[in-house]
């Protein structure tokens, strides 16, 4: 139960809405977990995705692999993917 509770549903809702093009301090307004986690949140998605499209590939499905490579395109923006944030 406790492994149950750990999950955060209001991060997917933060994610989904940076997904859809909203600014980091928009998103940070919608959810009470630091800075640091859902960036972390984030960069751990666009592994997964990248490591999926790779599966996609290796079967043959293009239409997946392009959905995929659109999903990463999205996220893969702005603050959370900076080499650093001391520019």
């Amino acid at each position: 139960e406790s492994f149950v509770n750990s999950f955060r549903p209001d991060v997917m809702e933060a994610v989904y809405s940076w997904a859809r093009g909203s600014k980091f301090h928009q998103i940070m307004e919608m959810t009470q977990v630091f800075e640091g986690s859902l960036i972390r949140a984030i960069r751990r998605l666009e592994e997964v995705l990248q490591q999926l499209i790779l599966a996609s590939q290796s079967i043959g499905e293009t239409q997946l692999e392009a959905k995929l490579e659109e999903a990463v395109s999205k996220i893969k923006r702005d603050i959370v993917f900076a080499a650093s944030l001391y520019l």
